[in-house]
């Protein structure tokens, strides 16, 4: 037993003066800086009003898009980064990346700035509901791109805003 035991030994103090030795052989290589200018992103950009071009988007999209009403000009009103991945007939079929709101169930819509700075505009975009129950809010985010010279604001981000659909608890008998 005692041989078996003075191997066990030996090896593992080899072991041990290797990794003392060479300890770690990984070829460190110190990053290099990116060319060009250094972009200073600790800075928040500059906050513009909204543009009207972008919140007539965003009305037109709910209308057309999240209550599936008019898919052929939803599609137009997206941005590439949102439709990446589907072509414009699976489009019309109105299986979409957009939260669907039933349109008979639509009673209007408000929203709040969370920021509009020249390249991005994310709005807070409450629904109404019939009845009050189904009001939804959601996050919906434009960005421009340019079209045939001019600045177009097309929704780039569709989701809702916390949690699930708010819906009233039955009462004990069931009504």
């Amino acid at each position: 037993m005692l041989p078996y035991a003075a191997v066990l030994v030996l090896v593992a103090g080899g072991i041990a003066v290797l990794i003392a030795f060479f300890g770690n052989t990984a070829h460190e290589v110190t990053p290099k800086t990116p060319p060009g200018a250094v972009i200073d992103n600790s800075i928040p950009p500059k906050n513009v009003p909204v543009p009207n071009g972008a919140k007539a988007v965003a009305a037109k999209y709910i209308t057309s898009a999240m209550t599936r009403q008019n898919l052929p000009l939803s599609w137009k009103l997206t941005h590439p980064s949102l439709k990446q991945g589907y072509t414009y007939k699976q489009w019309l079929t109105g299986n979409i990346p957009v939260q669907y709101f039933p349109r008979k169930s639509f009673a209007g819509a408000t929203y709040k700035v969370q920021w509009s700075h020249p390249g991005d505009v994310l709005l807070d975009v409450y629904i109404f509901g019939k009845p009050a129950s189904l009001g939804q809010a959601f996050f919906v985010e434009l960005k421009p791109v340019a079209k045939d010279g001019k600045k177009q604001w097309l929704v780039s981000y569709v989701a809702p805003n916390g949690g699930g659909n708010n819906t009233p608890a039955l009462s004990p008998d069931g009504s």
